[in-house]
């Protein structure tokens, strides 16, 4: 059985960053960049209005005493070239080129217009509401570097600068296995002796969650020939999650079958509570985890391990669980010897965390993680916790 510590950076050792590949801009939320990206263009491209107003040249010291004549307008997308005279002005609006004989936009708001003649109710600023070329981004200017995680708000700054596509690192691919002859799909009709697949789903929403997408592969029964079919399919993707089949039981047939199907194990039980029986291998085309299926076994396995493996295969920066300290709102006792990692509520006052231990009945007690917010951790050579006393804790 291998310590909690040693086992987390194994995974983070052997799990390796998947190659880069070009995607749409569009569908790189959540992407780690893999080039530095440089603008191919001064942005804004020309000198634009920055309101919808009137242009022109500010040379009169009160333009409260004079009337200007409009003599036409200046859309989104078309172009003046005409002179613009002393006395005269333009129509123009948000984001249309400046005519090159303006150097001022005042707001439509300060002006009254009498037919073509304008008059301002006050005077502007030379310069006032005009967006030079360049003022925002250079051309060759670099805007985005090369490990940047992608967030919704570059999406605007890319496609500004004309990219449709760019090179990122690839994330990767999970499957999920479920496994256990009793076991079935929700929405079907119980039988004595079965119980609903809860695992599935919840893998499935945890990598959602992380915003990777994962195929379930369904089910495999307690049979060697049926398992050995499905991990065979399974070992097709980057990540391969087996739920169930990797405790001692005499059904618990995922470790042998595993090691038929090529599969060299790194490490067999973690000295966690709960998941113990945590498998961690690799293959030829990528890594396999099997997952104790009591759900919060399932959980601490997917929240520890299969997490830092996919940011890691992501090239993300800050692959491994986020621990922090918080105070004990009441005490808590366990057997010591391994990790534990307890359901627990954690509310946050004048930054100083607080958590409350959630009341649960072991491993398969769904109602207590549903109640939870994240994981109380108690050291393996901690028996007590007293109220008040300091200790670790993760979010969820």
């Amino acid at each position: 059985m291998i310590d909690f510590n040693i086992a987390l950076e194994l995974v983070g050792e052997i799990a390796q960053t998947l190659n880069p590949i070009s995607i749409p801009v569009i569908n790189s939320v959540g992407y780690i960049l893999d080039e530095d990206i440089y603008s191919p263009l001064d942005m804004p491209p020309f000198v634009k209005s920055a309101m919808d107003g009137y242009a022109y040249k500010n040379e009169i010291k009160d333009y409260t005493k004079i009337e200007l004549k409009n003599i036409g307008m200046v859309a989104a997308g078309d172009f003046f070239t005409g002179n613009i005279k002393s006395d005269e002005c333009i129509s123009i609006m948000t984001g249309a080129p400046l005519p090159d004989s303006t150097d001022t936009v005042i707001p439509i708001e300060n002006t009254e217009k009498e037919g073509d003649l304008i008059t301002f109710r006050k005077n502007m600023i030379t310069g006032a509401n005009v967006c030079l070329k360049g003022e925002d981004i250079s051309k060759g200017a670099l805007i985005l570097e090369k490990g940047t995680l992608i967030k919704t708000s570059h999406i605007a700054l890319l496609s500004s600068a004309g990219y449709e596509n760019i090179k990122v690192i690839r994330k990767p691919k999970i499957a999920i296995l479920n496994t256990g002859s009793e076991i079935i799909e929700p929405g079907k009709e119980l039988k004595a002796g079965q119980i609903y697949n809860s695992n599935g789903q919840m893998l499935q929403a945890m990598c959602n969650n992380l915003n990777y997408d994962a195929e379930y592969i369904g089910i495999a029964e307690d049979t060697e020939e049926t398992l050995k079919n499905a991990i065979k399919q399974g070992l097709e993707y980057d990540i391969l999650l087996i739920s169930g089949g990797v405790s001692m039981g005499e059904f618990d047939l995922v470790p042998g079958m595993l090691k038929e199907s090529g599969v060299d194990k790194i490490f067999h039980k973690v000295k966690i509570k709960p998941g113990k029986p945590l498998f961690f291998g690799k293959h030829s085309n990528g890594l396999v985890f099997g997952l104790p299926g009591n759900p919060l076994s399932n959980f601490v396995g997917f929240t520890l391990f299969v997490t830092t493996a996919v940011k890691k295969m992501s090239s993300l920066s800050d692959i491994y669980p986020e621990f922090k300290s918080g105070i004990l709102t009441k005490e808590f006792r366990q057997r010591s010897g391994r990790r534990n990692f307890f359901p627990a509520t954690i509310e946050k006052n004048n930054d100083q965390y607080f958590i409350t231990p959630v009341d649960s009945n072991g491993s398969a007690d769904i109602m207590s993680l549903s109640k939870a917010d994240g994981f109380l951790i108690a050291h393996e050579d901690i028996s007590v916790i007293k109220e008040g006393e300091t200790t670790e804790f993760i979010l969820f």
